[in-house]
């Protein structure tokens, strides 16, 4: 019995430490079931795995190489990349590159994404192939391997907004940090370092980018130059753009209730350079503040200058677009309308006064209900021209609205709709006055040529009832 007992000890003695031996081991055990290790050549064919699995792929590369372990497909950035060799870890060019720093075997380490829900990946060790230096409003044609990983190079200099149209891609900015799938098939992506909307009075961010593009690619740069100039200050001369694009953005502060307008006059000593440039202004998120169309003076029914009353006192933007395929520069002035005594219904004639060389002048005209006949029943009648006004024009209108040129260049120029607006010339002094339309005041803008002076005077009149 005793010699029963001391075997069943010995052989107890024997389980206990050898299972107590094995239980340390099964960690290792599960860790080295969810790591994945494949020896491959640059280029090689995607290797499939979870986010959950730690991935070793070991390759050979020579010394000075620009390599990148690509998740092909992947747009969830979960989960480090390193890059190892000879026990080292290689400093990273960017999150996910290396510059190989000599000729060796390296292990380029895809680690798992912890706390995220498993999802299936593909991974690529790639030689980076620079393609051509993107220049502004120029295009290039990336190759379509797939086996190298695509950079297009492009620089941002002061004062430039800059967009990029790639499709959608990784942007890597100058200090090496990547901002991941920017931009669609569809809009162009604005490299700004501002959270938020679109702002158009600030610039891109100084410094060399690369694009990391698709293979097939065709990847354009728009570059906008911005201006800061004063109202009423010195004039500047805006270029047009290679491709008809937008060639600058003037950026000034106004005041509440001034009426902006654009000045231009041509940089090629060309009168006709002038017609085919569209300026507007725009508030720093794009938007076009209400827009009273007034005819140029000199021009024809069809002709658009446009004068804006500012909602509010701070900085705004006058946009300059090229007619497509006309012109080549122009002179642009941001300037301020003098204003005008308001006028009223068969009262005091109201002298419209240019004092300053080519500033144009807004008067208000009295509020006039929509008669049954689908008039206001009241005349404005314009009279004793003096000084040297040039061939001048007066634009009676009421109910303006917005219009966005860049959105809808067409809309801009059918200033006949609503029909209740109107057009005075040297050799026309008499108009319908405008019914009020309630959307905004009722006004008369006198436009003048650059350089004009003088003055005319203004009156409402309406038959007694």
């Amino acid at each position: 019995m005793l010699r029963r007992l001391g075997g069943c000890a010995v052989a107890l003695a024997l389980l206990v430490p050898a299972q107590a031996t094995a239980s340390p081991t099964a960690p290792a055990e599960r860790a080295q079931a969810t790591t994945k290790t494949k020896i491959v050549k640059l280029g090689h064919k995607p290797v499939r795995a979870t986010t959950s699995t730690k991935v070793r792929l070991v390759f050979e590369g020579r010394k000075g190489q620009l390599v990148n372990l690509a998740r092909v497909g992947a747009t969830d950035e979960c989960g480090g990349r390193v890059l190892r060799s000879g026990g080292k870890t290689v400093k990273h060019w960017a999150q996910g590159f290396w510059r190989l720093p000599r000729t060796a075997t390296y292990t380029a380490i895809n680690k798992p994404c912890r706390g995220a829900a498993k999802a299936s990946v593909k991974l690529q060790v790639r030689k980076v192939v620079r393609e051509d230096r993107l220049l502004p409003d120029s295009s290039t044609a990336v190759g379509s391997s797939t086996k190298v990983t695509h950079l297009v190079p492009f620089r941002i200099l002061a004062q430039q907004i800059a967009q990029v149209n790639a499709g959608t891609f990784d942007l890597l900015r100058p200090d090496r940090s990547i901002v991941r799938n920017v931009g669609n098939d569809e809009l162009a992506h604005l490299v700004s370092d501002m959270p938020g909307p679109m702002r158009y009075d600030q610039p891109s961010p100084v410094g060399r980018y690369f694009a990391v593009v698709d293979p097939g690619t065709t990847v354009s740069l728009g570059v906008t130059q911005l201006q800061p100039v004063a109202v009423d200050g010195p004039a500047v001369t805006v270029t047009r753009g290679t491709k008809d694009n937008v060639a600058a953005y003037l950026v000034f502060t106004g005041e509440a209730g001034q009426w902006i307008y654009p000045e231009l006059t041509s940089a090629t000593n060309d009168p006709t350079e002038v017609r085919w440039w569209i300026p507007q202004t725009l508030d720093v998120l794009g938007e076009s503040p209400a827009a009273a169309r007034a005819t140029c003076p000199g021009g024809d029914q069809t002709s658009y200058c446009p004068i804006i009353q500012l909602p509010a006192s701070g900085t705004y933007v006058m946009n300059v677009i090229n007619g497509p395929g006309y012109g080549t520069a122009v002179n642009v002035r941001v300037r301020s309308a003098a204003r005008a005594t308001p006028a009223t219904v068969n009262g005091s004639t109201v002298t419209y006064t240019v004092t300053n060389p080519g500033q144009w002048v807004v008067g208000e005209l009295p509020e006039l209900p929509r008669q049954a006949s689908g008039g206001s029943d009241a005349t404005v009648t314009l009279s004793n021209p003096t000084g040297s006004l040039g061939d001048w024009r007066v634009r009676t209108v009421s109910g303006y609205g917005r219009c966005n040129a860049s959105v809808d260049f067409a809309a801009c120029f059918d200033i006949h709709a609503p029909a209740n607006a109107f057009t005075m010339t040297p050799t026309s002094l008499t108009s319908p006055a405008p019914w009020d339309a309630f959307e905004h005041s009722s006004v008369a803008i006198l436009a003048v040529p650059p350089g004009a002076t003088g003055s005319l005077d203004l009156a409402v009149t309406r038959p007694a009832s």
